[in-house]
């Protein structure tokens, strides 16, 4: 789609207090209740603003432009990128290809399976209505602990990543999720030797993402282990 900026004039919402330019994502982060949110859209008061955004009339010439605008054909993305969700687990960053995540969402109990759990099965959790296996990915990788203490803000970061593979769903606890961005294969790198056995394993290659090494984790192969290890 074409990127240029629509023309159109709105009118000015006066009584919307912009704060995600002044204090949030957009701004200089120091919200306080953005530890909790991780994201100004996850905001109750964002979401109340985008209400108030939708509620204006829009001028005639605004649909027009916008229906000439959706109509252009969107350009196709590089056929050597991949769409990565960016995570960390202790001091690590890595990426999981984005197509075999199903979602990414708050912690939850995570149930105890009777003479079953382990330090690699966590248990069950309820993921929409559904019990999903629970699994320590950062026990597979051998990643350490990172030392933080959990105090409000640092659990606030942490999630949930539901990842699937065919029919089967599989649920890790992460750290912290930093986002979905597409990275060309050919910015793919070797796995250093500073990567542990266990981790450089199932790391297929690093990429360098906001100043981070970021291995690139083989989806199918990690699963593979997965599944013998719970055999």
């Amino acid at each position: 789609m074409n990127t240029e900026s629509v023309t159109t004039t709105l009118p000015t919402l006066e009584l919307v207090d912009h704060c995600w330019n002044r204090i949030g994502v957009m701004g200089d982060s120091s919200c306080p209740e953005l530890p909790k949110h991780v994201h100004c859209r996850n905001c109750p008061v964002f979401a109340e603003a985008s209400q108030s955004l939708f509620a204006r009339e829009s001028p005639p010439e605004y649909q027009a432009e916008w229906t000439r605008r959706l109509a252009q054909v969107n350009p196709e993305p590089p056929r050597d990128s991949v769409p990565l969700v960016i995570f960390r687990l202790g001091d690590e960053w890595f990426a999981w290809n984005a197509r075999s995540v199903v979602e990414v969402t708050e912690l939850k109990v995570i149930r105890r399976i009777p003479s079953r759990t382990n330090r690699l099965l966590l248990g069950l959790v309820n993921i929409r209505g559904e019990l999903q296996m629970c699994l320590a990915l950062r026990e597979l990788l051998s990643i350490p602990q990172d030392g933080v203490p959990a105090t409000s803000e640092v659990q606030a970061m942490r999630r949930f990543m539901v990842t699937s593979k065919g029919s089967s769903r599989w649920v890790f606890p992460v750290d912290e999720v930093s986002g979905v961005r597409r990275m060309p294969l050919a910015a793919l790198g070797n796995v250093p030797t500073t990567v542990s056995h266990a981790a450089s394993q199932f790391t297929q290659g690093v990429f360098a993402i906001d100043g981070h090494s970021v291995g690139y984790l083989a989806e199918d192969f990690v699963f593979a282990a997965l599944e013998g290890k719970l055999r």
